[in-house]
């Protein structure tokens, strides 16, 4: 029989600290969608931002290291980075299936606020007619274009991916050391 290089205790951990990280991501912000709106400027933008690299180091980084216990105190660069990919993955998923449930229950709801919002702060600007009738056509197009799940769907994933997989690689750079924050003192 033929040795597996991934076992069950590693998809299980993948999933046990990857998917809460995109529940608490996403849960964070329905929830300050919730209280504060869809008009977010860029400090909210910055907020958000923080609060996902936050989770995503937190829980990736014990996710690796219950691992690396379980494999006796050690593990390989591969093997942690392919485990903190994994994790972004089930992370993304979880983001992108909240997201999708959540536009189901409200409709397009938030693309039409959140455009509606960038028209209002383009028309501030007392811009050309011209510019600004261009930049009505471009918002429109994207509210078309966010009604469609199959263009949907791959846009919130990608909101969330990449950036557990920087921190997945940043996370794993420390911990395939066996002597950093090992368990034996």
């Amino acid at each position: 029989m033929a040795k597996t290089l991934i076992k069950p205790s590693f998809w299980k951990t993948a999933f046990i600290f990857g998917f809460p990280a995109g529940l608490l991501i996403i849960g964070f912000m329905l929830a300050s969608f919730t209280f504060f709106g869809f008009k977010s400027g860029a400090s909210s933008m910055a907020i958000g931002f923080a609060l996902m690299l936050f989770i995503m180091l937190s829980l990736f980084f014990i996710g690796i290291k219950n691992f690396r216990n379980q494999q006796n105190g050690t593990i390989s660069f591969g093997k942690a980075l392919l485990l903190g990919v994994a994790m972004a993955l089930f992370s993304a998923l979880a983001y992108t299936l909240v997201w999708e449930i959540y536009v189901a229950f409200t409709g397009n709801r938030f693309i039409i606020e959140y455009t509606d919002h960038l028209i209002e702060l383009e028309r501030a600007k007392n811009g050309s007619v011209e510019a600004l009738s261009q930049f009505i056509q471009k918002q429109e197009l994207m509210r078309e274009k966010y009604a469609n799940r199959s263009y949907r769907m791959p846009v919130t994933f990608i909101e969330n991916f990449p950036m557990g997989c920087i921190v997945a690689l940043v996370v794993t750079f420390f911990l395939h050391k066996p002597k950093f924050w090992s368990q034996k003192a």
